[in-house]
């Protein structure tokens, strides 16, 4: 028998003990695989609702306007009028200017001027379909509310009002139209120059061209306006400050010829006074008291090198003496020719030594010359110091003359230099009035449009992008989903759940029942009683049956096996239980195809329906059954009277009745159940009860000492492990006797997306063609 069934070997290969983040990732990715359906249905939506959204929006319009705006013109004028040179305009000055162009002076003159507080196209608020609906049920309620109030309120005096003006009205709207410009205005500066991009954006392509040309121009008009008043406060400046010099020049010029008058000093020059002989007389005492230091300088070196005997010292003074460079240039030749003769010959050669007197009596000229310079040097300083004294006396006489006058002369040039300045400062303001004067008469800005705006372009919705944001949205929403819910999945899906989660052995994975099956041919019951009612079982229970080679089956037969190796001691019929956590798993369904598979094979089988509660297995057979198991219970008839026998199979089964019993765990625990049990020992091979639910009722629990072993069956993808972990740790005499799990239902298909390399989606074209070719 093939223990390693295709179910075992898929199920299997659904979770291998790979690395965590693998799995972690892996398992994203399946889910996203198995929930395309969903995902690309959200996107759908997400399309349909950007397609709505495109179809109910209003659409906007953008104009553009590029603006270059030189220099402002404060700085322009305070540059020109103040003499100041200009710098290159400042990241702050266009920042300033960007300012100026969002201000609510600039929207105030475009909405005077196209009379936009009038115009209904430019006070509409632009709406989506969303929007409208929404603002349509604010306006409902608001209106519901407003007329409950004033129906409770009408017995109530109203208050006195006050009176607005049509100007205040006018005001007010100008104000809320000039709010809506600058809101839907934007200014930008183009990167590396002084040009801005202004945009406007409505609902009319016509009002958004309009609107973006009168910005750049009501810009434009502002700068001419602020720079006519700044040239007239400049004008203002300049004629005060100019008419404030005059005065100061005419008060200046009269006290010096005051100072004049009072000091007999009218017509008179003075630079004639004495000053011009004494300053004479001053610098040259300081030459000639310069050379007598000088003088007495070189008397003191001469007198040195005399005393000292410095040969090189002689060359650098008698320098610049005609008599002495001859006898410099002789005493170098000799040197130089008493060195060579010496480096030859030796220094006691008689050329050597005539060569050295020779040098001895050079140096003697040498220092006479110097003795006779030192003692005219002597007379130049007897000669300095006369003409200094004189020098020095002809100034102290001279300083007598003038010494009354110096100080009246010294007062009378700081007042006449006053005046002076004062009147050359007159003079520059008077010019530059004059030029201001002439600028004011000609506007001008620096300011200018390179490009109007000649048409506006949609800016809103944009399609693409709104479409393409969806599609993201809604893609992005649905995976999240998909994989939350995929984490929070605690349903059994895989034989490493059953091993690991539940410590259950695990015997393989049940497919999906084809609807097509091929029935078998019916099998004779001549030779079984003739007391024995016969029932035809739908082909849920006799899938086994009818497709002895589908994997169905072979699961089934790898329980068999288990089965066997267990009990292959004993010397009764094992008495096997089919039991599941919840209802709706598919015991029964198990319970009779296992039991037809056994019967099937020669064994004699009895298949008994326990559930008392809710008898499946009985209503599956499409009969209501007037007695059964809770009637031999009860004693009222004997089991084999209850017996009814497949008709396919031979299968014998022991249904229930439609009475129903309040204790239905003392009756599955009994020693009525237990004596029934030990017949059937003795007449069948194998006995198979179908269970009740472990979860909903305790009958399970009640008979399970009387059993040999269970099997446990398993929704795949739709048992709860956790509630099923705790169900099975309730009472540990469920693990301790079963033979292993059946995991139902399983779907391959669905399975594709939970598996990996080495799943059921792989291998199952090999498995396929195993079968067809057996």
């Amino acid at each position: 028998m093939n223990q390693f069934n295709t179910g075992a070997f898929v199920a299997k290969g659904t979770d291998s003990p790979t690395n965590n983040d693998e799995i972690d990732l892996m398992k994203g990715v399946r889910a996203l695989t198995r929930n395309w359906r969903f995902i690309g249905f959200s996107i759908l939506v997400g399309i349909a609702i950007a397609i709505a959204m495109l179809a109910t929006s209003t659409r906007l319009y953008t104009a553009q306007v590029d603006l270059n705006i030189g220099r402002s013109s404060e700085a322009e004028i305070f540059r020109d009028f103040s003499g100041v040179s200009g710098t290159r305009q400042s990241d702050t000055e266009v920042e300033t200017e960007l300012q100026v162009l969002r201000s609510e002076r600039i929207a105030e003159r475009v909405v005077t001027r196209l009379a936009l507080h009038e115009d209904r196209s430019f006070l509409t608020v632009p709406q989506s379909g969303l929007g409208r609906i929404i603002g349509f049920i604010r306006s409902q309620i608001s209106s519901l509310i407003l007329f409950v109030s004033s129906t409770l309120s009408s017995d109530v005096p109203v208050a006195p009002g006050f009176d607005i003006t049509s100007e205040e009205l006018e005001r007010s709207a100008i104000d809320r139209a000039a709010q809506r410009l600058r809101s839907n205005m934007t200014a930008g500066v183009v990167r590396g120059s002084r040009v801005i991009q202004i945009r406007y954006t409505s609902t009319s392509p016509n009002l958004s061209v309009r609107v973006a040309n009168a910005i750049a121009q009501a810009y434009i008009e502002d700068q001419l306006e602020s720079s006519d008043i700044a040239s007239q406060r400049a004008i203002d400046w300049l004629r005060q400050r100019r008419d404030e010099l005059r005065v100061q020049a005419e008060q200046t010029t009269a006290i010096a010829e005051q100072f004049r008058a009072a000091n007999n000093l009218l017509g008179v020059n003075i630079a004639a006074l004495g000053d011009a002989e004494f300053d004479r007389l001053s610098q040259n005492l300081i030459a000639a008291r310069a050379e007598l230091v000088e003088l007495e300088a070189r008397n003191r070196r001469l007198t040195d090198i005399v005393a000292s005997g410095d040969t090189s010292a002689v060359v650098r003074e008698t320098a610049t003496q005609g008599i002495t460079s001859g006898l410099r240039s002789r005493y170098l030749d000799v040197l130089r020719s008493y060195n060579s003769l010496a480096a030859t010959l030796g220094d006691d050669h008689t050329q050597s030594q005539r060569r050295l007197r020779e040098l001895q009596e050079i140096e003697g000229l040498m220092f006479e010359e110097i003795r006779r310079s030192a003692e005219l040097v002597r007379d130049d300083i007897s000669a300095a110091r006369e003409r200094v004294a004189s020098l020095e006396a002809a100034q102290a006489q001279a300083g007598l003359r003038v010494g009354d006058d110096q100080a009246v002369i010294a007062e009378l040039r700081q007042l006449e230099r006053n005046a002076e300045t004062v009147n050359n400062l007159y003079i520059s303001f008077q010019q530059r009035f004059q030029e201001a004067t002439q600028r004011q008469e000609i506007p001008a800005t620096s300011a200018r449009v390179l490009n109007r705006a000649q048409g506006a372009f949609q800016s809103a919705p944009n399609p693409p992008l709104v479409l393409m944001l969806w599609i993201i949205l809604s893609a992005l929403a649905s995976a999240v989903y998909v994989i939350v819910r995929d984490l929070r999945d605690d349903h059994v899906r895989s034989e490493e759940e059953v091993r690991s989660v539940l410590g259950l052995e695990y015997l393989g994975s049940l497919t999906i029942m084809g609807r097509n099956s091929n029935s078998t041919a019916a099998r004779s019951n001549d030779a079984l009683p003739t007391s024995l009612r016969s029932v035809n079982l739908s082909q849920r229970l006799s899938f086994s049956v009818d497709n002895p080679l589908s994997h169905f089956s072979e699961t089934l037969r790898t329980g068999k096996m288990s089965l066997t190796l267990r009990h292959s001691q004993l010397d009764r019929a094992p008495r096997v239980g089919i039991a599941s956590c919840f209802p709706g798993e598919g015991k029964t369904t198990v319970a009779a195809n296992f039991a037809n598979l056994l019967a099937q094979q020669g064994a004699r089988v009895i298949l008994i329906d326990a559930d008392m509660r809710k008898p499946g297995l009985s209503k599956s057979l499409g009969t209501e059954f007037e007695v059964g198991l809770i009637n031999v219970l009860l004693g009222e008839v004997s089991w084999r009277e209850v017996i009814h026998v497949a008709d396919d199979t031979g299968l014998h089964i022991i249904p229930n009745s439609k009475t129903r019993v309040a204790h239905s765990a003392e009756w599955m625990g009994g020693k009525e159940m237990a004596a029934m049990l030990d017949q059937l020992d003795r007449e069948y091979d194998f006995v198979i009860v179908d269970l009740p639910p472990l979860g909903p009722v305790v009958d399970a629990r009640a008979i399970l000492d009387r059993l040999d072993g269970v099997f446990f069956v398993l929704k795949w993808g739709g048992t709860n492990l956790t509630l099923a972990q705790r169900i099975l740790a309730a009472d540990p005499r469920v693990q301790g006797k079963c033979y292993g799990a059946f995991l139902n239902m399983y779907d391959p298909k669905k399975a594709k997306a939970y598996g990996n390399y080495q799943s059921y989606k792989y291998y199952r074209t090999y498995y396929d063609s195993y079968h067809r070719e057996t």
